[in-house]
């Protein structure tokens, strides 16, 4: 159970300021603020103070003009009764506090008789007339006042309410014979001050929201400075080349020390480096936790991952997701070196086969601190041996089916040389339909004969203009039929204008057809076949026929273009393999990417101009 002190501490931990800005941030505002707040508070005390001295100064101004007023008016009506007299003097002296208080907004101000001990007047006299005759009470202050001959400023309630008081003595012939008051209600000091306080906070606040707002900017600015250096800091382990931009004050004296830095760097690289650098192989090296810590650049080629991703981060992350197991982490781990292994790699794009030596680095104490890994990358050299090896049983079957066939075909000559001589001469119903089918079946095997012949010998090959739109377009007039449109939709794409290119037009009609007619059997119910054409430079063109139908499945694409492997059940097996064979004639390339149940897409590119040795 966290103690108080802790959740509190963790509490602190949580909002405590931690980049370099934020500090800068919460530093400048403190330092803003404190001062400003109290300078706020000093000019509101200070404010308040002046208005009050500003308002006793305006009191006691009132009543030293009652005071001049006023004379010798006490000494009038000397005879009259108490009252009457009060009446008598309220008379004479009303008209002078009401003039005065009149000039004085808000003031109050009047006379108090000591002898009658009743106030003579009380301007304005329309509000506060009613108090004319009124004896004050004994701890009244003005009592003070003509007790001490003093003047005296007093807050408090009094006749008035809740006011501020200022009184002087009437003082004549060395007598105290009353005293003058003036005096101004506390609200209407406090509203006063009220206003003051809030126009020196909204001064304050603009200032410190104006302060911020400048300390926000500048703290960007110099923020931006520092994260371009600190990208620039990240950026320099993977590329020595890296380049701080210019900038002023102590912030380019850094930037100016980094790229110094990264110039030293480039200068001091090793021989070593700079061979594994331009090394056509591939090299990546790890560290002892299995982290990488070098790639050279054939190895980003090879493998298609980049520095950036891989350099500081665990090198079997990449292989989560798949079965294979990395030769270099074996090493790591096992101690277990391996020389020109062959293996599957996974990359990022494509699976790739390569040749892999590994061996384990070590320091000069000789403790192990990583390994290493050198590999070939050997797709494209399995990629021509396979090919080599395909032409070379190619050629070993076309040899053995030419020999078949002519030593085929001769019998089957005669057999249907004899049974048609039988059907001629044959009456009876049934046996003239045996005859039918034996005729039949020998056609279907000579058939089948004449395209072992086709692909033993194929004939020579009639180069000359043709364009390929207009292939496509003959071609599509073969296969389009009522049934076959009822529920395939042909879309045809054809670059136009498209240069002739010197080809075998009939060899490529028979490719097409052959395609086509795959396509449409590949699309049980209803679907779309796609046909393209385009130049792909000016010296090669492209066609591809695309279809939705039921795709084909990866342990397939490796055989789909061996001869007499068919997964049709009346097929022979040597409509893809007579393709492949005239477009390798024609110095062209023909290859084909399927996923099951979602289609499949041939792609053959031919040259525009016939010639022995074109580059595939």
């Amino acid at each position: 159970m966290s103690s108080p002190f802790l959740d509190y501490k963790r509490f602190i931990q949580l909002f405590r300021p931690h980049t370099l800005r934020s500090k800068m941030m919460v530093l400048a505002i403190v330092m803003v603020s404190l001062p400003t707040l109290v300078i706020g508070y000093l000019v509101e005390t200070e404010g308040r103070d002046a208005l009050l001295q500003e308002k006793k100064i305006k009191l006691s101004a009132v009543t030293q003009l009652l005071d001049d007023a006023l004379k010798d008016s006490f000494k009038l009506y000397p005879d009259l009764p108490r009252d009457q007299r009060i009446a008598a003097l309220n008379k004479q002296l009303a008209p002078v506090t009401d003039t005065i208080t009149k000039a004085f907004s808000g003031v109050g101000a009047g006379y108090y008789n000591r002898e009658l001990d009743a106030i003579i007047t009380y301007g304005p006299q329309a509000l506060h007339g009613n108090a004319v005759g009124v004896t004050i009470k004994q701890d009244h202050p003005g009592r003070d006042v003509m007790a001490t001959g003093e003047p005296l400023v007093r807050w408090g309630s009094q006749v008035r309410g809740n006011i501020m008081n200022s009184m002087i003595p009437i003082k004549r012939d060395d007598q105290v014979i009353g005293y003058i008051w003036a005096n101004e209600l506390s609200n209407d000091i406090a509203r006063q001050a009220l206003a003051m306080d809030l126009k020196i906070i909204a001064v304050i606040c603009i200032g410190m929201l104006f302060s911020i707002w400048m300390i926000v900017v500048f703290s960007r600015r110099f923020a931006s400075d520092i994260d371009t250096i600190k990208s620039g800091l990240n950026e320099l382990p993977l590329n020595l080349k890296t380049q701080i931009p210019p900038m002023k004050g102590e912030m380019g004296e850094i930037s100016d020390s980094v790229n110094s830095l990264s110039r030293a760097l480039r200068e001091a690289k090793t021989l070593n480096e700079l061979i594994i650098e331009s090394a056509a192989d591939g090299v990546i090296s790890v560290d002892i936790e299995g982290c990488v810590t070098m790639m050279n650049p054939a190895a980003e080629e090879i493998t298609g991952y980049r520095q950036k991703e891989l350099i500081g981060k665990p090198y079997a992350e990449i292989f989560e997701n798949t079965n294979f197991f990395s030769p270099v982490l074996d090493t790591l781990v096992h101690n277990i070196e391996h020389v020109a292994l062959e293996v599957d790699y996974p990359g990022k794009n494509r699976t790739i086969q390569i040749s892999v030596s590994t061996s384990q680095l070590r320091n000069a104490q000789g403790d192990t601190v990583g390994a290493l890994v050198i590999f070939t990358d050997l797709t494209a050299k399995k990629e021509v041996q396979r090919r080599i090896e395909q032409a070379e049983r190619l050629a070993t079957l076309g040899e053995l089916m030419a020999g078949v066939a002519h030593e085929v075909r001769n019998p089957l000559t005669a057999i249907s040389g004899f049974v048609q001589i039988l059907k001629d001469s044959e009456t009876d119903p049934q046996r003239l339909e045996y005859t039918q089918i034996i005729l039949k079946e020998v056609h279907s095997i000579n058939k089948v004969i004449q395209q072992l012949l086709d692909f033993a010998r194929p004939r020579p090959s009639l180069y000359q203009k043709i364009n390929l739109n207009q292939v496509i377009n003959q071609s599509l007039i073969l296969v389009k039929t009522k049934g076959v449109e009822a529920r395939i939709d042909f879309e045809v794409q054809l670059e136009e204008p498209l240069s002739d290119i010197e080809a075998d037009g009939e060899l490529l009609k028979q490719v097409l057809l052959n395609l086509l007619i795959n396509a449409v059997q590949s699309i049980a119910a209803r679907g779309e076949i796609t046909i393209t054409t385009k130049a792909l430079s000016p010296d090669w063109q492209e066609i591809t026929i695309s279809d939705n139908g039921c795709g084909i499945s990866d342990e397939i694409k490796t055989k789909i273009f061996d001869p007499f492997y068919t997964t049709k059940p009346s097929g022979t097996g040597l409509g893809l393999s007579i393709s492949h064979r005239i477009i390798t004639a024609h110095d062209g390339d023909i290859t084909l990417t399927s996923q099951l149940n979602q289609g499949t897409t041939f792609t053959i590119v031919l040259p525009v101009k016939h010639s022995e040795g074109n580059p595939q």
